[in-house]
């Protein structure tokens, strides 16, 4: 992942949204922003990106908040849902996090998000009460 990959990350970040409870009816001058933001707080060798030859297709972000490592966010491009690439992204993000010895992982999911919820209860992850 490179810097240089901030507007496709953009894109694929508000594309994910568009339409679904996490929508808040960002332009894609607030998905740069965003973007902007993580790749200034994000643990790079624990954060994946998936790609093919044409595009970035889904992302698991790792951040750090106090002592503990979360997963923040997931994103997969809506053409490509369903179809096991954020799954894919956030097994690596742990695999890598798990590898380092990390062994407390956080993620923060907003409520009513029924897919990530399955995502993280299907990896172990169970709910240990509200952000914030």
């Amino acid at each position: 992942m490179e810097d240089r990959d901030r507007a496709a990350l953009a894109v694929v970040l508000l594309d994910a949204y568009r339409g679904t409870i996490d929508d808040e009816g960002e332009t894609e001058v607030e998905a740069r922003a965003a973007i902007d933001y993580y790749l200034r707080c994000l643990i790079r060798e624990h954060s994946v990106v998936v790609s093919d030859a044409d595009s970035l297709i889904a992302m698991s972000f790792v951040v750090v908040v106090g002592t503990t490592h979360y997963i923040d966010p997931v994103a997969t491009a809506s053409s490509r849902k369903g179809r096991g690439f954020g799954r894919a992204a956030v097994e690596a993000s742990l695999g890598s996090l798990s590898a380092a010895g990390v062994g407390e992982v956080g993620a923060v999911i907003t409520d009513g998000n029924t897919a990530s919820q399955r995502l993280f209860e299907g990896l172990g992850f169970e709910r240990v009460g509200v952000w914030g």
